[in-house]
């Protein structure tokens, strides 16, 4: 298993030269790599028993896969409950992924049981948490809004039809064959002036479980 050296981590390893031995199966993280340019550091990929060495020398605890050091003198308390967030955090959203076929003529949308009173939506999830770690569907808008807050990443496909997007004072005008990309966070409106059909996938499947993180 590959593990991620952060600026803090590397910067720590290197106060005492210009050199810095690695174990061969850690991979500097974007900022590290800049810092190394920066610093004018020679680092020194090495075998997992070199790199033990060099960490008890220095003090560096060993960096999770999130990129985030647990400093080694924490409580061991602290330091379980930390890993047991980065665990829960970095858990997929489906254990056992698996290859779906979804015939697009079977899918029935159904009315959306979120839309605001009197608005024409429709939204049907075609692949869930059950079968991946992105969820993707359908969802038509009938001379209708939608305000919504993403807790995810989603990426809109047009199929048919105008499809409007508000983010803020940007608007979005896309027809059919456009993609919209939207980051997790943002506070939308989507409509359609007329009626539109639209493919979506979200990432993580699983973000109504997660909440607002």
């Amino acid at each position: 298993m590959r593990h991620f050296i952060s600026a803090e981590s590397l910067r720590k390893m290197v106060e005492q030269g210009k050199k810095v031995t690695i174990d061969k199966n850690c991979v500097l993280t974007p900022a590290a790599q800049d810092l190394v340019k920066e610093l004018g550091l020679t680092v020194i990929y090495g075998e997992p028993q070199a790199q033990q060495a060099e960490r008890q020398v220095t003090g560096v605890s060993p960096v999770p896969p999130s990129g985030v050091a647990i400093h080694p003198d924490a409580p061991q308390e602290l330091k379980q409950k930390v890993r047991q967030i980065l665990r829960e955090i970095l858990k997929p959203a489906c254990l056992h992924p698996q290859v779906v076929h979804v015939r697009g003529e079977q899918v029935v949308i159904q009315p959306f049981a979120a839309a605001p009173p009197g608005q024409k939506i429709g939204l049907t999830d075609a692949v869930t948490a059950r079968e991946g770690n992105l969820c993707a569907g359908f969802m038509t808008f009938d001379h209708a809004e939608l305000p919504w807050l993403l807790h995810y990443d989603e990426a809109d496909y047009i199929i048919e039809g105008e499809f409007t997007l508000k983010v803020g004072e940007q608007r979005f005008e896309a027809k059919a064959g456009d993609i919209i990309y939207i980051p997790k966070g943002s506070q939308v409106v989507f409509s359609s002036p007329t009626f539109c059909k639209v493919f979506y996938v979200t990432y993580p499947a699983n973000w109504a479980d997660l909440g607002s993180q």
